[in-house]
């Protein structure tokens, strides 16, 4: 990656902090100074103006950070592979940056967009995952979604939350 691909990177990344917190309201050019230290001609270094900004937030969630978790996640045994996303998930606190673009994306149709390219090259991951464990190509594709729907769903349970919940979701789906 370029420096200037990695200073672009570094206001994305600051974008979604915001959108994690407060929402796209919150996703504003002197709270993202504030909160990188930088100046608003650093801003513009990379960006032509905060439409700019916000349609390469949403391209950044929608392609290029799914498709990077994507290859960090990849391995040969397709229980690794949805541990290993699993993980990346809950590590990179994905689900809070997930329901926040969801937000955004019913107002906004770029991060509709953003939302479905990031749906589709999740669950086509999941899905092949399924395959590989030997379940037809339209099990795998239930599978898959019913597994993404429950990892981006928005739901508190009443009771404790067990330790691994992959590891119980796969001893249904993937027995």
């Amino acid at each position: 990656m370029t420096g200037t691909a990695k200073g672009r990177e570094l206001w994305l990344v600051a974008g979604q902090q915001l959108l994690r917190t407060g929402g796209i309201g919150a996703v504003k050019l002197q709270a993202l100074t504030d909160q990188l230290g930088l100046t608003t001609g650093s801003f513009y270094h990379y960006f032509t103006g905060m439409a700019d900004y916000l349609e390469q937030l949403a391209g950044f969630y929608g392609t290029t950070q799914p498709t990077a978790g994507l290859a960090l996640a990849d391995d040969a045994d397709p229980r690794v592979r949805l541990r290993r996303l699993y993980t990346l998930s809950k590590d990179g606190r994905m689900g809070a940056l997930d329901a926040a673009m969801r937000d955004w994306a019913g107002s906004n149709a770029v991060a509709a967009q953003a939302v479905k390219d990031a749906d589709t090259l999740v669950l086509r991951f999941i899905e092949q995952a399924f395959a590989d464990l030997g379940y037809a190509r339209h099990d795998a594709q239930a599978r898959a979604q019913l597994l993404f729907s429950a990892g981006v769903a928005r739901i508190t349970p009443p009771w404790k939350r067990h330790a691994h919940p992959l590891d119980d979701a796969l001893k249904i789906l993937a027995p």
